[in-house]
């Protein structure tokens, strides 16, 4: 490289090489900070040296000591001894017992109605078991119903009970004849065809149908009988009391079992009919409600 100096050019004489004095003072700092170092840590060291040697490592003395008895005459020179007295037991108090409450003895059974609401053809049938056989044994085991055995009297005998055959024999018993083109079919029908839908019908409306809580404290109880029509798709349709069982809130409930029931399954192809009539009885008795 050249450089120009007024109109001349001169070689470049390069970089300048470096001044000895500058290398001097690197030099002397290194020594410096090594010295500085040297010296600090040559003081911590005699500091803990120093520290350590007041320090008190020795181990504590065990004094052994010897337990004796002080004869009397010495034990009375001793000064008293400030007993302090303990303080009393704390006592709890008694908790007063709670009176045992009396117990009321439970109300005697009262007979049941001879008739069920105003209708003078429908008798009270009564189950009772046999002699000789644990009370209420035989429940629901009989074959056929058992009227005419009598009132169940308070204090005497089991309670009144109905088995299924006695439900199913009293329904028949009140049912009212058909009238002249009435193609009705009761419940207990034996048509086959009939069986399966019918069965699910009386367990549709008994899980909606339920005995009025003023009846059942009234001690009302009746049988009434309704009829009604299924539709092809299911739908209900001319809905009818037409007996009554002399308590209309027992009829009311009817009814409105029926309806909350709707709409039903509907009727199947194989049947070729467009509706489908039913005569029924709903029993309320005993705080029970049938529809058969």
């Amino acid at each position: 490289m050249h450089r120009t100096i007024l109109g001349s050019r001169i070689p470049d004489p390069g970089p300048l090489p470096p001044d000895p004095r500058d290398i001097m003072l690197r030099s002397q700092h290194v020594t410096r900070f090594i010295i500085a170092s040297f010296g600090l840590h040559l003081l911590l060291v005699v500091a803990a040296v120093y520290l350590a040697g007041r320090a008190d490592l020795s181990l504590p003395v065990i004094t052994p000591v010897d337990v004796v008895n002080l004869p009397q005459n010495e034990v009375a020179k001793l000064p008293p001894v400030d007993a302090r007295p303990l303080p009393p037991p704390q006592v709890t108090p008694e908790r007063p017992a709670r009176p045992i409450p009396e117990q009321i003895a439970p109300p005697k059974s009262l007979p049941g109605p001879q008739h069920f609401g105003t209708a003078p053809d429908v008798s009270l049938p009564q189950t009772t078991p046999p002699q000789g056989l644990a009370e209420g044994s035989d429940k629901g085991t009989s074959p056929t119903g058992k009227p005419g055995i009598g009132l169940h009297e308070a204090g005497k005998g089991p309670l009144p009970f109905l088995s299924q055959a006695d439900i199913d024999a009293l329904a028949r018993k009140g049912m009212p004849e058909k009238r002249p083109g009435d193609d009705s079919v009761t419940l207990d029908t034996d048509e086959f065809k009939f069986i399966s839908y019918n069965r699910w019908l009386k367990y549709k409306v008994e899980s909606v149908l339920k005995y009025p809580e003023l009846a059942a404290v009234s001690g009302l109880q009746g049988t009434l009988y309704i009829q009604f029509n299924i539709m092809k798709d299911g739908s209900l349709q001319g809905l009818e009391l037409i007996r009554s069982s002399g308590y209309k809130i027992l009829d009311d409930e009817a009814l409105r079992a029926i309806r909350a029931t709707a709409p039903f399954q509907p009727l199947p192809d194989g049947w070729k009919m467009d509706h489908y009539t039913i005569r029924a009885a709903v029993l309320f008795y005993l705080n029970e409600a049938y529809i058969r």
